[in-house]
């Protein structure tokens, strides 16, 4: 019998060491630029990211579980700051190549849960979180789109339920990928 294949969990924006950099400017709420210059930098710390770290761990047939990846730019910079989804899907098809997920999971929270989860704990907001209700409406808006073009590949969970019963949820479904 064989062996499950090795899982390797990561993140974007980050994931290597030169992604991590980007991602200290992306986040850092002191760092003011343009919609173009915050869809190049995730881009461009996708592209190392995929290139150094998933896709060899894909050709090893390793599993690759990522919090966040495109879809993310797709919603927060083709939505949220209005660069149109189909511009950051343009720009980011350069950084991801051929990797992209057999599925995502999107954790579908409330507004008002989710801001006192990012107030929770942190003595400051990043970047991102920063921009405020009407900026995440237009990104929640974009992830509901995505999930409307793809639904086959997108996977709703409810992310009030706690940790362990989302993890459950999550293997569920990729132990048939395997």
């Amino acid at each position: 019998m064989a062996s499950d294949p090795l899982t390797h969990f990561t993140r974007e924006p980050g994931g290597t060491p030169a992604a991590e950099r980007i991602r200290g400017i992306l986040l850092d709420p002191e760092v003011d630029m343009d919609a173009w210059t915050e869809a190049y930098l995730y881009a461009a710390a996708r592209a190392d990211h995929a290139r150094r770290e998933i896709l060899p761990r894909l050709e090893r047939g390793e599993n690759v579980v990522c919090e966040r990846y495109l879809d993310s730019s797709i919603a927060y910079q083709g939505f949220g700051r209005g660069l149109g989804a189909d511009a950051v899907r343009d720009l980011n098809s350069w950084a991801v190549e051929s990797v992209v997920p057999d599925r995502t999971f999107y954790l579908r929270l409330g507004v008002d849960e989710r801001e006192r989860r990012a107030r929770e704990g942190r003595a400051s907001l990043d970047r991102i979180e920063v921009v405020g209700a009407e900026f995440m409406g237009r990104v929640e808006r974009g992830f509901e789109g995505i999930i409307r073009l793809e639904p086959q590949r997108i996977v709703v969970l409810d992310a009030a339920l706690p940790p362990g019963e989302l993890a459950e949820r999550v293997m569920g479904e990729i132990h048939p990928l395997r």
